[in-house]
């Protein structure tokens, strides 16, 4: 029995190796799979286009703005001494000339009668020996001499009059005290900071301008200032300098001169915004902003020639609104993609939106 079991099993073996064997020798049928999703070579994309067109634009430019005094003065002892009198304080207006620390003056004010003394006695000595000169007393030299010594005298009492002055402080223009940096009974010295002052008659409106953008600007042309602090009101200011030579970051600085409004005065410190508009317009040749696939700075866009999109590199200029200002690498008229573009590589054949095309 088991040996008849054996037999009928090796006899399996034998049929299935068989059958493998016999497919193994059959030639596969190769079948191409088709992938529906994919559209073929030739398949047109389609897109949107408008034309490159030429418009009459206005240059502008608005650029974030920091408001700066007429002039900001740090002010100075010129002489040593204490504080006698302060007539000051922060905040207060100032006329031009009017004092406002007064240093103890004994010394000087006597260094003063001294040497208005000796002007006296050497201008008496002068009178005499011109006298006896004329006369034929005195030779001329000794005349001269005494010429020479009323000279000396009237420099000393000149500056003796300049050190009893400098015993007062005084505003050097009309503004306003925003700092006070000593106190009655204060010891001062020569060029030691007393106080600061700021003229606010006038504004400096100060502007950092893109080295890009700083052939748009001209010394006096408009500015329109606005800021935060009057919402909903404009302000009228000019350009009076752009810097000759650019700051470490590559901007340039603008100064604007304005008049300080009375009604809404500004203040030296506050933040405004400026926006330089051109004198006159000239023509430009615009495309949308959305038409460009690079960056601002390396552009490039897709033009339809021929039922195929190429890609063209462009230089492009300033922003007016939603359209860019080309400078380079199209022509008016050229028909660039507004949208669908992210499907599109150099060549690839296009269908243009009829509701596009027309517009």
């Amino acid at each position: 029995m088991k040996h008849r079991n054996r037999i009928i099993a090796v006899a399996l073996f034998v049929a299935v190796s068989a059958v493998a064997f016999l497919a193994l020798q059959r030639k596969p049928e190769t079948a191409t799979p088709v992938r529906a999703s994919q559209p073929s070579a030739t398949t047109a994309i389609a897109v949107s286009v408008e034309p490159a067109a030429v418009a009459s634009v206005r240059d502008s430019l608005s650029l974030v703005a920091l408001v700066e005094a007429w002039r900001d003065v740090d002010l100075h002892a010129e002489t040593s001494g204490i504080v006698r009198s302060v007539s000051s304080e922060v905040g207060q207006k100032m006329a031009a000339g009017q004092p406002l620390f007064k240093v103890d003056d004994e010394v000087a004010a006597s260094a003063l009668r001294k040497a208005r003394v000796n002007r006296e006695l050497a201008r008496r000595d002068f009178e005499r020996y011109s006298s006896l000169l004329k006369e034929g007393a005195v030779a001329a030299s000794s005349a001269e001499a005494m010429r020479l010594k009323l000279e000396d005298a009237e420099a000393d009492l000149v500056s003796a009059r300049r050190r009893v002055e400098d015993t007062a402080i005084k505003a050097p223009f009309a503004g306003v005290v925003t700092s006070r940096l000593v106190e009655v009974g204060d010891l001062v010295q020569p060029g030691m900071k007393v106080a600061n002052m700021v003229d606010l008659s006038k504004l400096k409106i100060v502007s950092s301008l893109p080295e890009k953008q700083v052939s748009l600007i001209a010394e006096g042309m408009p500015v329109q200032v606005t800021t935060d602090v009057w919402p909903g009101k404009e302000f009228l200011a000019k350009v009076l300098s752009v810097s000759a030579k650019s700051s470490r970051d590559h901007t340039y600085r603008v100064e604007s001169v304005m008049e300080n409004p009375k009604e809404t005065p500004f203040r030296a410190g506050m933040f405004a915004r400026s926006a330089f508009v051109g004198g006159s317009s000239r023509e430009a040749l615009l495309i949308p902003r959305r038409a460009l696939t690079g960056s601002i700075a390396a552009p490039e866009v897709f033009v339809v020639s021929g039922g195929r999109a190429r890609l063209k590199k462009i230089v492009a200029g300033g922003e007016y609104g939603t359209r860019v200002e080309v400078l380079q690498g199209l022509a008016a008229g050229d028909r660039v993609v507004v949208s669908g573009q992210s499907d599109l590589d150099d060549g690839s054949p296009v269908t243009v939106s009829q509701g596009e095309a027309g517009r």
